[in-house]
């Protein structure tokens, strides 16, 4: 998505692309309350993997949010809203990456790899910043938050394997919804001319999100 859009948009009253704008409020609205109630747990417990998690869900909550607001804004009358809107969405996308990755260090590593895997999420997220400043472009966020899946999902297998980690096979199982739903989103499948593959993608996409909060309520940090 940019501000390049043309008249093809769908429109209901002063808002373009009205069912994308729904199904973004609800993925947003349901990451919230993921977050609050994983982040609440988090808190009482300790468990410094399931905050990660935590943080990654309200970073989506909150990039799903600023994505409503980008393809509620016709480009005819305001494109520069519009594109401030979408950059600050795919910004945020960053942080969900970095969450991601910084649970895997809590709950598959110890001592110096998870110094290591830390370290990572954080060069990654100023990368990725860079290059989003440079090219904002969704490809960009579908490449970030491919990799931490695969990281979340080769530290899940690990785990799994090795200590019978619980909420592992939450997190495998969310992997694999959430690259299905990317698979939508790349081949733009979509059930209906007014209900397209963007939302299908964010439904989907709900999907795995709580089955990465069923797993992270239930890790244990190494």
């Amino acid at each position: 998505m940019g501000a390049s859009e043309d008249e093809s948009l769908p429109r209901w009253g002063g808002i373009t692309e009205p069912m994308t704008v729904l199904t973004d409020v609800l993925l947003g609205g349901f990451a919230f309350i993921l977050a609050a109630r994983l982040g609440l747990h988090s808190a009482a417990e300790g468990v410094r993997a399931s905050s990660a998690l935590a943080g990654g869900l309200l970073a989506t909550a909150m990039s799903a949010m600023l994505g409503a607001i980008a393809h509620g804004i016709d480009p005819r009358t305001d494109a520069a809203a519009r594109e401030r809107m979408w950059r600050a969405a795919l910004f945020m996308t960053g942080f969900v990456g970095s969450g991601t990755v910084a649970a895997v260090a809590f709950f598959a590593a110890r001592g110096n790899t998870r110094t290591a895997i830390l370290a990572f999420a954080a060069l990654k997220l100023v990368v990725y910043i860079i290059k989003v400043a440079r090219q904002p472009d969704f490809r960009v966020a579908a490449a970030d938050y491919g990799g931490a899946l695969a990281i979340l999902l080769a530290g899940a297998v690990y785990a799994l394997v090795r200590w019978h980690m619980p909420g592992a096979s939450w997190l495998i199982g969310g992997v694999a919804v959430s690259l299905g739903a990317g698979v939508v989103q790349a081949r733009r499948l979509a059930l209906h001319r007014q209900f397209n593959h963007n939302d299908l993608f964010h439904l989907i996409q709900m999907v795995a999100l709580y089955m990465f909060y069923r797993g992270g309520a239930v890790l244990v940090d190494r």
